[in-house]
């Protein structure tokens, strides 16, 4: 009798501890919104990478661009989750720079009407000229993404986590090329803010330090040019066109168009708000 009651005592009791298991409400360890702030290095890929420094931008044939740099604000929101993964949508706003030299100079001056179809008084299409000097080039690029990331949890808790995103850009890009001629002084042509649409791929780990900090590092590739590519003559004497897309009619040398791709390697802090 006693190892009945001795045996009912237990079940009882593992009941109520089974019960009390289902009726706890599981916590909340993912977060409803977040944003990472980032800063990084950046290689230029494809056509805005050269070896040649500013003959290939006047060659027309790539934009000559050795490093850069990038930084971003991106703001997620939570809008699917399971136990161990989550799917946000994020927009982010960002800003990369690209610059070269060179220790040669071209005779390009202020570009006039009409360039490059037309120079000079010969009214001939535009061919670089190389000469002693310098000559720098630098690429400002201001964007805006909008897409979706998906995470994977590694940890019970929620708190380490690889993010896979993809997105459509949005580029303003522009600059400036200048060249210093031996004996001649400086001179610079601005490239015209251009518009240009493409996408961006990236991949990141990230760690929460606490319910509202961490950190994470990642990599992302960007292709700011797909869409939205022209080539035109300048109207406003010193402005010229970004020219990436093929024109031989407008100069021989144009004979192909010119798609950008940049890598980012990023890194920076995260900020955590609301639970999911």
């Amino acid at each position: 009798m006693k190892k009945i009651i001795t045996v009912l005592i237990i079940l009882f009791l593992c009941g109520e501890t089974l019960l009390s298991q289902d009726l706890t409400q599981p916590q909340k360890n993912k977060n409803f919104f977040e944003i990472d702030v980032s800063g990084g290095f950046c290689l230029p890929v494809m056509d805005l990478r050269g070896s040649d420094g500013l003959l290939g931008f006047y060659n027309f044939y790539n934009y000559g661009m050795s490093s850069g740099f990038g930084t971003t604000i991106n703001t997620k929101m939570s809008v699917y989750t399971t136990k161990m993964t989550q799917l946000k949508i994020y927009l982010i706003l960002g800003y990369s720079h690209f610059s070269t030299d060179d220790n040669t100079a071209y005779q390009v001056g202020v570009a006039q009407y009409g360039w490059p179809k037309e120079t000079g008084t010969s009214h001939t299409p535009f061919v670089p000229v190389q000469t002693g000097g310098t000559s720098y080039l630098r690429l400002n690029m201001p964007n805006i993404a909008f897409g979706l990331e998906y995470s994977v949890f590694t940890d019970r808790k929620c708190r380490s986590a690889f993010n896979f995103g993809g997105d459509l850009t949005v580029h303003d890009i522009t600059g400036r090329a200048y060249d210093d001629v031996n004996g001649l002084g400086e001179t610079y042509n601005t490239i015209a803010a251009s518009l240009r649409f493409g996408f961006g791929v990236n991949v990141a780990y990230s760690y929460k330090f606490d319910n509202y900090v961490g950190f994470h590092v990642g990599t992302r590739f960007t292709m700011p040019n797909m869409f939205g590519k022209s080539s035109e003559i300048t109207d406003d004497p010193g402005y010229i066109s970004l020219l990436d897309k093929g024109n031989a009619i407008l100069n021989p040398l144009l004979s192909s168009g010119r798609s950008m791709g940049y890598f980012n390697f990023f890194g920076g802090m995260s900020f955590y708000i609301g639970k999911k």
